[in-house]
């Protein structure tokens, strides 16, 4: 089956290349080595993911750091203000994330995803990764969403030096680099990519929380998202429709093509040129939904099987085990 080609909006292209310039980096020479013209990204246009990859890396290269956390400390959301207002307008710093990453995070970054997670001793900030994205690229990416804490955390809690221990399941790079940002100690090799937090700060509730910039952020994001899919493959465009559709409507074919303005037979045709059915896009969506009710609710596998709409619990297992390779007993269990 071919992978959807992921792209991201634009701005994440021109904010890094912004940042890299409040740096002093030698950005002209730097983007001269690119066949990708980065002068043409605008409000309305997207890049693709591996693109911002590689621009990550080139950039990093020139500068006197190894890590892209500099970067992110300093980088603009100002053509995209609704994801800066999302993290700062939930009632508590978990709902915050929730609202952002059941938005884009498995959109823009599929098998990706950022999640709180709370025991007696710690709450914790992990990453989970279930992508294909390659060793360099997943450290971006944890790097890009701990970052974002540290610019975060500390403004919506009043609390500086909000995280005890960094956990990375990378070798062990740079840790002077690492421990000098966070400031706390690092660790490699680990079996989650997570930061330790004070415990309860996720369910916190945060003095910012106002619903109405809250649904209004929502509603935004989720119109840029629509118009960011037209120009990505259709895998990703469907993908994205059934994450915008409310739990209750059914997750059909023609609700769907109907949202993409196409025909049933259009929409038909044009997965089978990406060599999948409508019923394995589907199919994949529930399973990334499931992994969410398997890891942070009590839900019964019957109970969670019926919610996202599979015949009974012996399919929604069969369908687990055969797109991740383990059951969603041991999937729990493993989380």
């Amino acid at each position: 089956m071919n992978q959807p080609n992921i792209r991201l909006p634009a701005v994440f292209g021109r904010s890094l290349i912004q940042a890299a310039a409040v740096h002093s980096l030698p950005i002209a020479e730097t983007l001269k080595k690119f066949s990708y013209d980065f002068s043409t990204l605008t409000d309305n246009s997207t890049i693709e993911l591996g693109a911002l990859f590689d621009l990550a890396d080139a950039l990093v290269a020139t500068a006197p750091f190894d890590t892209v956390l500099p970067f992110v400390k300093i980088i603009s959301y100002e053509q995209i203000d609704e994801l800066m207002t999302l993290m700062v307008t939930g009632k508590t710093m978990r709902s915050c994330l929730e609202n952002i990453i059941s938005l884009i995070g498995t959109a823009w970054a599929p098998g990706f995803t950022a999640q709180y997670h709370s025991t007696q001793q710690n709450d914790y900030l992990r990453c989970d990764n279930q992508s294909h994205l390659s060793a360099r690229q997943l450290q971006f990416s944890v790097e890009f969403v701990f970052g974002t804490f540290l610019r975060v955390g500390p403004l919506l809690t009043g609390r500086e030096n909000l995280v005890k221990e960094v956990h990375f399941t990378c070798s062990e790079s740079n840790t002077q680099e690492y421990e000098s940002i966070f400031q706390c100690p690092v660790l490699f090799n680990q079996t989650f990519n997570q930061l330790v937090l004070p415990t309860e700060i996720a369910d916190k509730p945060l003095a910012s929380y106002c619903p109405e910039l809250e649904t209004d952020a929502l509603a935004a994001l989720k119109r840029k998202i629509s118009a960011l899919a037209k120009s990505e493959g259709i895998i990703t465009q469907v993908t994205q429709v059934l994450r915008q559709l409310d739990r209750e409507e059914n997750l059909n074919i023609d609700i769907v093509a109907r949202t993409l303005n196409l025909s049933v037979r259009s929409l038909q045709r044009k997965l089978k040129e990406a060599d999948i059915t409508f019923s394995a896009v589907r199919i994949a969506f529930l399973i990334e939904q499931s992994k969410s009710l398997l890891v942070q609710t009590e839900l019964t596998m019957d109970m969670i099987a019926e919610r996202l709409q599979f015949s009974d619990r012996a399919a929604f297992s069969r369908a687990f085990k055969r797109i991740t390779g383990v059951s969603p007993s041991q999937y729990r269990l493993g989380a």
